[in-house]
C-alpha cells in the first residue's frame, strides 16, 4: 500500500490544478482512494471533486465507489454554498440599511467574488465579516434585529439565565476575542462571526485596521454594497492568521483550503500583487509558506527565495509525520504547549478555557 505521504503528494498536486498529469498518474498508482480520504480529513473533497470533473475523460475511469463520495461531496458542498451566498446578501443588505459596508473576510470574500462561478469549490463553516470599531455595536443590533442571536458553546448565549445576551454584553464577554461570539439564525445555514480585528491579538500592533480598511475595494452583488480585502491583506490573513496561528507553521503541516485561495488570489492578480507587502508583516513565515505552495501544489512562485527560508528539511518532517502517527502526535503537542504560550502573553483570559478543552 503506497505510503499516506504518496497520497498527500498526489491529492496537493491534483486539487492544486497546475499539473495536468498528476490525476493520471494518481489513478494510475492505485492513490485515490487514499487521497479522497486525505481530502475528505483536509476538507478539500469538494475540491478534489472539481478538478477530477475538469478532466472528464480521467474522471470517467474511477471507481463507483470513489465517484459517488465524489459527486456527494460536491453537491452537497454547492449546495451549501449557494445558501450561504443568499445568507450573506441579505445580511449585508440589512448592515447597508443600517449604514455599514462590512468588509468580508476569508471564505466569504472568496466566495462572493473569486469562486462565484464555482460555488462548490471551497468548504466554509461561517460568515466572517468585520466592521469599524465605532460600527461594531450598531452591527451587531441590527443582525439581532433581524432575528439572530448570540450563541456561545452551542447554545444560545444567555447574561443571565434565561436572558439571551444583547450586543453590549456579547461585546464585554468576548473582550479577549478578535470576533465577537457567533451569530446564528434560526433558518440559516450559516453562523455569522462579526470581528473585532481580521487578526489574534499577538499579530494586532504591527497590522492596524485603518490601513486595512483604506486598501480594500467596494463590492457590489444584487444591491448588496460590501467591501473586499486588498490581494495583499487576504495574503496576510492567510499567513499570520492560519498557518502561524493556527498552528500549521509549528505542526509542519499545509493548509490545503488556504494554499489553493493563495494560488487563486495571486492568478487573479494578474501581476499586480506586491509581495514586498506581505514580505513585510509576515516575513520569513511567507516565503516558508510560498516554497510550501509551489513545492507541492506545483504553483509558480514569482517570490525572492532566501537560504533562510529552505522547505527541504520542513518537507522532511511533513513526510514523517503523515507516515508516523507518533510523529505526529508529537508534532501536534507541541504547536499545542506554543499555542498555550502565546495564549499565556496575549490573552490570559482565554487560558481556562484551552486547558479545559
Amino acid at each position: 500500500m503506497p505510503s499516506n505521504w504518496t497520497a498527500f503528494q498526489a491529492l496537493c498536486r491534483i486539487i492544486g490544478g497546475l499539473d495536468s498529469t498528476a490525476l493520471q498518474l494518481a489513478i494510475d498508482a492505485r492513490l485515490m482512494p487514499q487521497v479522497i480520504s486525505l481530502a475528505t480529513a483536509s476538507d478539500v473533497l469538494p475540491a478534489l471533486a472539481i478538478r477530477c470533473y475538469e478532466q472528464p475523460d480521467l474522471a470517467s475511469t474511477l471507481t463507483d465507489r470513489d465517484t459517488l463520495y465524489l459527486r456527494e461531496a460536491l453537491l452537497e458542498n454547492t449546495q451549501r454554498n449557494m445558501r450561504i451566498v443568499t445568507q450573506s446578501i441579505k445580511l449585508i443588505q440589512t448592515l447597508n440599511a443600517a449604514g455599514i459596508k462590512p468588509l468580508l473576510l476569508k471564505g466569504t470574500a472568496q466566495l462572493l467574488t473569486l469562486n462565484r462561478e464555482r460555488p462548490g469549490f471551497r468548504k466554509q463553516a461561517d460568515i466572517d465579516l468585520i466592521v469599524p470599531p465605532a460600527s461594531l455595536q450598531a452591527a451587531g443590533e441590527a443582525l439581532q434585529a433581524d432575528g439572530y442571536d448570540f450563541y456561545r458553546r452551542n447554545r444560545p448565549f444567555e447574561v443571565h439565565p434565561g436572558l439571551a445576551a444583547d450586543t453590549p454584553a456579547a461585546i464585554s464577554a468576548s473582550a479577549a476575542h478578535h470576533h465577537l461570539p457567533p451569530l446564528v439564525k434560526r433558518d440559516q445555514v450559516a453562523f455569522v462571526e462579526v470581528h473585532r480585528h481580521f487578526l489574534p491579538r499577538r499579530f494586532q500592533n504591527q497590522n492596524p485596521l485603518e490601513p486595512f480598511f483604506e486598501s480594500a475595494s467596494e463590492q457590489q452583488i444584487n444591491g448588496a454594497t460590501f467591501l473586499m480585502p486588498s490581494t495583499e491583506n487576504q495574503i496576510i490573513h492567510i499567513v499570520l492568521g492560519k498557518l502561524l496561528h493556527d498552528g500549521y507553521l509549528t505542526g509542519r503541516k499545509l493548509p490545503l483550503r488556504e494554499a489553493c485561495d493563495y494560488i487563486d488570489l495571486v492568478a487573479a492578480s494578474r501581476g499586480t500583487f506586491d509581495s514586498s507587502v506581505v514580505m513585510a508583516h509576515c516575513k520569513e513565515a511567507f516565503c516558508i509558506f510560498d516554497q510550501l505552495v509551489t513545492e507541492l501544489m506545483g504553483h509558480q512562485s514569482t517570490r525572492p527565495t532566501h537560504a533562510s527560508s529552505n522547505v527541504r528539511r520542513r518537507i522532511g518532517l511533513m513526510r514523517l509525520r503523515y507516515n508516523s502517527a507518533t510523529a505526529a502526535k508529537l508534532l501536534d503537542t507541541y504547536t499545542r504547549v506554543r499555542h498555550l504560550g502565546y495564549s499565556m502573553r496575549y490573552s490570559p483570559s482565554k487560558l481556562a478555557r484551552y486547558l479545559r478543552r
